[in-house]
């Protein structure tokens, strides 16, 4: 196409050919006509880059002969860009397609400070077909925001469709506008054959089902229909079954059949190899002093990959370190957000203190009396586990001994197991006032 390739002459002499060669020239075109142009990328993060420096110059830098402005339509090694349909011809023709895999989501990648990574493991040999399917049915894996559950759940997706096995993996809000999607149209059949007719379904963050009843649903009947025909199913969520809000309890109890795990936040060490790696991957060399800003500015992993990425997307040239200034200027925006968002041990002591209606003193204070030892053991399990504070520094903070955090923090977690009310309960509404996901 003429208009394409004299843009990117034009481009080469304002952004430089370097960056022509790295982000554009590598998009294939797929088809074109007289206004439209039909680009495939290499993936998701080259579509972003596009999407947030070449995107917004289209309208009156790539135009027809008659000064019209060209459209341009994205898709990711032929499958929908971003985890969305390409538009509505894409959606008549596949109304119901899973959710994108990340090209990054591998189990080779996958990191992890223990090699007894049971979920891991367990994933690890289904994908590789050392376990049959539906051997522990269903799987339900949780944990917090980073804590690695998205990507691997997505790397096992990747690797038995490697395999040649049927597998479904879909975000619960797609599985939601895939049953509304159905019922609008009067597809509900063809909807249904989709999800019954395969060999495994991965469902992630089904926490998000919370109040969708007809959602919830479909979720019922086809969880039966795949469970009965010993078809493997596994969840995602940020918290364990009995902390879901909201969603039924035939559900919930179906979730508890087979086997469930749970997966901690990185420790530091597995942080910094995981910003080593993706920077690896997405060829943007890191200086040492660029490396440890990023691993103190941003303490959840997401939130550092996320700088991470959009550090490479917004800098010019990656052929060299960037200069630490030039860094922070790119990322102020991001900084600025996470220190809204940052989760403190104050904050937390806060929250635990509202929940239980009593003061921030009553649970740092030496009182022993049940209104202030549970919601005491509660704020140092919350610390604990989602700040990774050591528990001498915790012992500090709460005037203890760390012996004292250790066995608080052991008492909560056997709470959650016997899915005592005590614990639950008010771990809801700390995890909805801190905006937790687990």
């Amino acid at each position: 196409m003429k208009q394409w390739s004299k843009l990117l002459e034009e481009l080469d002499r304002e952004l430089g050919t370097e960056t022509v060669n790295q982000w554009l020239r590598p998009l294939k075109i797929v088809k074109f006509d007289a206004g439209n142009l039909f680009l495939d990328a290499a993936d998701s993060f080259q579509v972003n880059w596009f999407k947030e420096y070449l995107a917004p110059l289209l309208p009156k830098r790539l135009l027809t002969g008659t000064g019209k402005a060209i459209k341009v339509h994205l898709t990711v090694k032929g499958g929908a860009a971003d985890g969305k349909e390409k538009g509505e011809s894409k959606e008549e023709e596949d109304p119901f397609a899973p959710s994108a895999l990340e090209p990054h989501a591998t189990l080779e990648s996958f990191i992890s400070s223990s090699k007894d990574n049971l979920p891991y493991n367990l994933l690890k040999e289904i994908a590789e077909e050392k376990l049959s399917l539906g051997k522990y049915n269903p799987i339900y894996i949780y944990g917090p925001k980073g804590c690695g559950k998205s990507h691997l759940l997505m790397a096992t997706a990747r690797m038995l469709k490697e395999k040649g096995k049927k597998c479904f993996y879909v975000r619960s809000d797609t599985f939601t506008e895939h049953v509304i999607r159905a019922f609008r149209s009067t597809s509900l059949q063809e909807f249904r054959k989709v999800y019954r007719e395969i060999e495994v379904l991965i469902i992630d963050d089904v926490q998000l089902l919370s109040r969708k009843a007809t959602t919830q649903e479909e979720l019922f009947h086809t969880f039966n229909r795949l469970h009965t025909s010993g078809l493997q199913i596994i969840l995602g969520s940020s918290v364990a079954p009995r902390l879901l809000e909201e969603i039924e309890e035939r559900l919930i109890s179906r979730f508890e059949w087979g086997i469930t795990f749970s997966l901690s936040p990185p420790t530091e060490a597995d942080r910094l190899l995981i910003l080593e790696k993706r920077a690896e991957s997405l060829s943007l060399p890191l200086s040492y002093e660029l490396k440890e800003y990023l691993f103190t500015s941003f303490k959840n992993l997401n939130s550092l990959i996320k700088a991470l990425e959009a550090l490479a997307l917004r800098l010019p040239y990656k052929a060299t370190p960037p200069d630490l200034e030039i860094a922070k200027s790119y990322l102020k925006d991001l900084i600025e957000k996470e220190k809204e968002i940052l989760i403190t041990p104050e904050k937390i002591l806060k929250a635990v203190a509202n929940a239980f209606g009593i003061k921030t003193e009553d649970i740092l204070g030496k009182g022993q009396s049940k209104e202030q030892a549970l919601p005491r053991q509660i704020a140092m399990y919350l610390c604990r586990k989602k700040l990774n504070i050591p528990f001498l520094k915790l012992g500090q903070f709460f005037s203890r001994d760390h012996s004292t955090v250790m066995t608080s923090v052991k008492r909560v977690e056997k709470g959650i197991e016997k899915k005592e009310e005590g614990f639950l309960l008010p771990l809801s509404d700390i995890y909805r006032t801190l905006n937790l996901s687990n």
